[in-house]
């Protein structure tokens, strides 16, 4: 399970530019982030890519059973990922041959925390509060100047304009951008699975629904609550679809 999470941790991220670091703490346990692990941890390192390019790169762990056809080259992937994909595939493979769907859950439990919560997107959960407080701010200093039948409306007329705020910055900067992630990250999981053939037609079918349902209640006009609402279904649909295609 540690092993299949510290593979997911070199495959997660497309961008070239964006690192994401896999360690193992003194538990034995394998974490996936976007921030450099703490002091005393054990770091997991993917191939270098001029290794891979050269055809000298060793995969992470011994390559016991075959991953069977690969998934098309994604062109957005550097040569080091596309290799940590691949590996992740063989070890998976491994799991389902032996049972394990610990290892399973805890990679996809692993790719939702990632796709959620890396780069530094948690802080954006704070937009709300702050477009209400500045809206606040300025409703209050504009009621000063006013009579005083009219500075309570004035303070709830700014209060409402920056609830409103706050929820075009949510669903901006945060929902679109947790919405892309999962769907690029799920989708290439999906044909590194382990299974060795693609997921069946009806699975796909529901998945590219859950996608699509994801995207848009990730629009501003929606109840911001939606969102995380279909991020847990989402969560347990392919949850359903991985330990039991």
């Amino acid at each position: 399970m540690a092993l299949a999470a510290g593979l997911l941790a070199l495959a997660l991220l497309a961008q070239p530019t964006s690192p994401t670091h896999a360690w193992r703490d003194a538990a034995g346990r394998t974490h996936i982030t976007s921030t450099p692990p703490p002091p005393g941890a054990v770091l997991l390192k993917p191939p270098s890519a001029s290794a891979i390019e050269n055809g000298t790169a060793t995969p992470p762990e011994p390559t016991l059973v075959a991953p069977g056809p690969e998934a098309p080259p994604d062109p957005s992937l550097t040569p080091a990922q596309r290799e940590a994909w691949s590996a992740l595939d063989q070890h998976l493979a491994r799991a389902r041959s032996a049972g394990d769907q610990r290892t399973l859950a805890a990679t996809v439990e692993s790719l939702f925390d990632d796709s959620l919560w890396g780069r530094g997107l948690w802080a954006l959960s704070t937009a709300p509060l702050l477009g209400l407080a500045l809206l606040g701010l300025i409703g209050w200093w504009v009621a000063l100047g006013l009579r005083a039948p009219l500075r309570l409306p004035a303070l709830v007329g700014f209060l409402l304009v920056g609830l409103a705020l706050g929820q075009v910055l949510l669903a901006t900067f945060l929902y679109r951008p947790q919405a892309a992630r999962l769907r690029q990250n799920l989708q290439r999981l999906e044909v590194h699975t382990g299974l060795g053939r693609p997921l069946p037609a009806a699975e796909r079918l529901r998945l590219r629904q859950r996608y699509a349902d994801l995207e848009r209640v990730a629009s501003p006009a929606q109840p911001p609550w939606r969102f995380p609402g279909e991020v847990e279904r989402l969560r347990r649909d392919f949850l359903q679809v991985m330990v039991a295609p």
